[in-house]
């Protein structure tokens, strides 16, 4: 079985300039232990807390997106987590009527639950809304609730792990947005000793939430997960674009807690 890893939130379709919906999307949109984007099967055990503190810096062009997703997940039973991620996001535009927002942005509330398990092969699920905490007059927030689901296998081939997922969401949606959102992606991580785990690859493929584009985003991110002590991991990450729809890159740090 796959350790107990960390989750992030999968939509953040909600952007109201068409400027930035999917510099947003592919900075902000991840469902798994940080720095990855897949999400894995592990869940923390009944009774256990995890915090994950998670930082992400996009740039494209003039363009920036950052994003720090302080993430609470509890296990309410051997493999059923209950999770609650507010986040605090900052934007700017560049070229003409550059723009700029700071503040507080939606909040996930999820439920993960792993349902199967035979030998080195699991299956999970994620699925919950996005409440509208976020100002979506300044491209904050979706402006009212959205949801997803994801579907999560992991094989654990020690010292390899591998996942896969596919996910849906359920986004705002308007004249510049998409309101249906799919994702797809893959990911091997390597344990080399104690101490550190490598994120070889992680491809994630998106629908691109720009009405006025029809290529899907495609991403590729690499990174490292290294245990300071028990219960305290830091990790960093750097995703770049396999096409143009996506933005040109992506650097991720973050402090995860467990206890």
């Amino acid at each position: 079985m796959v350790s107990p890893r960390r989750h992030t939130t999968f939509d953040a379709c909600a952007v109201r300039h068409c400027a930035l919906p999917v510099l947003f999307a592919c900075a902000l949109d991840a469902f798994a232990a940080h720095p990855l984007i897949s999400e894995d099967t592990g869940t923390q055990g009944a009774g256990k807390f995890e915090l994950e503190l998670g930082n992400a810096w996009t740039r494209d062009g003039g363009e920036r997106a950052y994003e720090f997703g302080p993430q609470l997940s509890y296990g309410i039973l051997p493999d059923l987590d209950g999770i609650v991620r507010p986040t605090w996001i900052a934007l700017r535009t560049a070229g003409d009527g550059a723009t700029t927002a700071r503040g507080a942005g939606d909040t996930a509330v999820d439920v993960k639950w792993r349902f199967y398990e035979a030998g080195a092969v699991s299956v999970a699920t994620r699925a919950g809304i996005d409440a509208p905490t976020g100002d979506a007059a300044r491209g904050l927030g979706a402006g009212k609730a959205t949801y997803h689901v994801l579907a999560a296998v992991s094989v654990d081939a020690a010292p390899l792990a591998l996942h896969a997922n596919l996910g849906y969401t359920r986004a705002r949606g308007d004249a510049l947005t998409r309101r249906d959102v799919f994702h797809a992606s893959t990911a091997a991580v390597m344990t080399i000793d104690s101490g550190w785990q490598l994120l070889l690859y992680d491809i994630a493929v998106d629908t691109n939430p720009d009405r006025a584009q029809s290529t899907p985003t495609g991403v590729v991110r690499i990174g490292a997960i290294y245990t300071v002590r028990q219960g305290c991991d830091v990790d960093f990450g750097y995703q770049a674009r396999l096409n143009h729809a996506a933005p040109a890159r992506v650097l991720l740090a973050g402090l995860t807690l467990r206890w």
